[in-house]
This record gives C-alpha cells, structure tokens and sequence, in this order.
C-alpha cells in the first residue's frame, strides 16, 4: 500500500512539474530549475518523465494554450493538476484519440511546446551531470 502511494506521489509531482509547460507565458531560468527539481525528486528517469508528458499531460493540458481564449498564464495549483490529469486519464479516449496513432499525437502535441522540451532536456542533462 505505502510503495502505491508513493508511486502516485510521485507520478503527481511530475504532472505538478511539467504542467509549466502548458502555461501561456514565456518559461524563465528559474522555472526550468524548479521543474528538474521536482522531476528529480520523483526518482524518474527521463524515458518516464517524456511518456507522463506524451500520454497524461499534454494531452490533459495542451487545450489551455491551442483552444483557451483566456489561457491560464500563472499555473494551476497540485491539487487542480491532480484533478485534471486524473479527469483526462478516467475518459473515453476521443475520436481522435482512437483513430490517430499514439505517437503522431504525442509528436502534434509536442510541437507547440518544442522549444520548452528542449530546454527541459538540456536542464536535466545538466542536472545529472552535477550529480557524477
């Protein structure tokens, strides 16, 4: 029972971590720094951070920069993240969805946050290099 919750734990703090990527407003150093914290502090290694982005995140949250005439700028809180993710993850996958390739989604999603994956990458290369 505890190793369950501690895997949802930390399956939550990475939602928490990429959610940033999703908000309508330009990334600074200092969000980068806090999302490789958190994404470290989940014991993942990057292969599973990059597949909760592609399969749980983006697809829960990506609607807030591609369809939201007033996207959410500054965040959503842990627990509205939770809330959101879950509410994604109970659906009925959507025409979409069923239809189109998993990895052709994931590669159209991640488009409009290519630039923000990258960084997040190089940030975590860093992270585990100070970590050798």
């Amino acid at each position: 029972m505890l190793l369950l919750e501690k895997a949802q734990s930390n399956r939550a703090t990475v939602w928490l971590a990429l959610s940033v990527l999703f908000t309508a407003r330009e990334l600074q150093d200092y969000d980068y720094k806090w999302m490789v914290l958190l994404l470290k502090e989940s014991g993942m290694c990057r292969d599973e951070i990059f597949l909760i982005l592609d399969e749980q995140v983006a697809p829960a949250l990506s609607a807030n920069l591609l369809y939201n005439p007033t996207p959410v700028m500054d965040g959503w809180s842990e627990e509205e993240i939770k809330t959101l993710v879950m509410k994604y993850l109970a659906k009925k996958p959507t025409l979409a969805e069923r239809l189109v390739p998993a990895r052709l989604l994931a590669k159209w999603r991640r488009k409009y946050i290519r630039r923000e994956t990258d960084r997040l990458s190089i940030e975590l290369d860093i992270y585990s290099q100070r970590e050798l």
